[in-house]
């Protein structure tokens, strides 16, 4: 904040020149913004861009400050976003993304923006997910329509007339891209091992089903089966636009489940119909005991990927597999296990998540599947958003999960940054 002694007024007139001394702070070491063809990283030079300017070339954007609540807890601030990444220069310093709004009141100086760019600056930075919206040159994004920092938007039963409430809570007006994308066959492949039962991981507070997977499983296992159950739940919500009369006339993906410890549990088989609640019911019988085996519990997968395969080229076959790590299996069986779906027409997408610190297996097994998949020419007839490739994931979070795996209507984030003195 600028003040100077003597002056009755809050804001004061200035000219403005280059952004020399200041340097571009980014939410990423990887981040990248590209103004006027020109692109900007972490620690990069603001000299090239003018103050008066450079929001106005950035659109819709936030700025940067140091944190000024007591704690991270505390940071709720109107206009305000507390940043969870420790951020250059001086990392060590909580910093906030503030408003276009709130930066030039701070700053002390009267903003040299018009009104109708403030209107813009105003503004959420989502973007749908919708691959429309990058098809032509220039891109032409669908931004959230609500203002900057906004609470997530509730996804009401009415849906929202011609737009979508994404999974993430922001608003759009545009279709949802959900519905128009491609189908999946997800096989979920769920240790269930004796390992499985400890509870340092234990079912999502708060769920529908929370109560009765606690009574059964209040261990890792119930981690996942909460897991799925948010996946499967968030899922039907975005295909559906929160109305769940639709969701049945919608949904085009599939799920089969197998559970598995020293042998495999085909619990559910390429479902198109079942509820979340249905699924979960499903599931509960089954709790954590005996041994592990990845070998038999890919056999079970690769059997019913092959059982339910289908030629559309607009379904993908993608295994979840989820456990805590605590196993062994050979290179050659994860090799066949990836190029028999090739044989079948297309590679499998393979996702492992773990749930221990034993995940050196699991990580392995998505190297592979990440290279038979890389290595395989694309098919020029495939939608690109048909293409998954292979990840791993330590963390237990069944909303990201959907968006990650899926591509559930989750609005991209526009890169964020500002010139920042420091």
């Amino acid at each position: 904040m600028i003040s100077t002694l003597g002056h009755s007024q809050k804001e004061h007139e200035t000219s403005h020149g280059s952004m020399s001394k200041s340097r571009w702070a980014l939410e990423a070491h990887d981040t990248v913004i590209e103004l006027n063809g020109r692109k900007f990283g972490t620690d990069d030079e603001g000299a090239p861009m003018m103050c008066n300017l450079v929001c106005q070339d950035m659109g819709r954007h936030v700025h940067v400050d140091y944190c000024r609540a007591d704690s991270a807890d505390n940071c709720n601030a109107p206009d305000t976003q507390h940043i969870k990444a420790r951020m250059q220069p001086n990392p060590s310093q909580h910093k906030d993304w503030i408003t276009h709004e709130l930066y030039w009141k701070r700053l002390g100086f009267k903003d040299p923006y018009s009104r109708d760019d403030n209107n813009v600056f105003a503004k959420c930075d989502a973007m749908c997910a919708g691959p429309e919206h990058a098809s032509s040159n220039p891109a032409q994004p669908s931004y959230c329509t609500l203002p900057m920092f906004h609470p997530p938007h509730a996804i009401t039963s009415q849906g929202t007339g011609l737009g979508y409430v994404s999974n993430d809570g922001h608003l759009f007006s545009c279709k949802n891209p959900a519905v128009l994308q491609q189908a999946f066959h997800v096989i979920f492949v769920i240790d269930r091992s004796g390992s499985m039962s400890s509870s340092d991981r234990r079912p999502l507070p708060g769920t529908p089903v929370t109560n009765k997977i606690t009574r059964s499983s209040n261990d890792r296992l119930g981690a996942v089966y909460s897991s799925l159950y948010a996946f499967w739940a968030s899922r039907m919500s975005a295909v559906a636009g929160g109305n769940n009369a639709q969701v049945n006339a919608i949904r085009r993906d599939s799920y089969s489940v197998v559970l598995f410890d020293h042998a495999p549990v085909k619990c559910v088989a390429n479902d198109f119909t079942s509820s979340p609640e249905q699924l979960i019911d499903t599931l509960l019988p089954y709790r954590a005991n005996g041994g592990t085996s990845y070998d038999v519990a890919l056999t079970a997968a690769e059997e019913v990927m092959r059982q339910y395969w289908t030629t559309e080229r607009r379904v993908l076959s993608l295994v979840i597999f989820l456990s805590d790590g605590e196993c062994s299996i050979s290179d050659s069986k994860m090799q066949t296990f990836c190029r028999s779906a090739i044989t079948l027409g297309r590679p499998v997408s393979f996702h492992g998540v773990s749930f221990g610190t034993n995940n050196g297996t699991l990580r392995r097994m998505v190297q592979i599947a990440r290279e038979i998949q890389n290595g395989v020419p694309r098919d020029p007839l495939q939608p690109a958003a048909a293409v998954v490739e292979s990840s791993f994931a330590e963390a237990l979070d069944s909303v990201r999960l959907a968006e990650t795996f899926l591509g559930i209507a989750e609005s991209l984030k526009k890169p964020r940054g500002s010139l920042f003195q420091g």
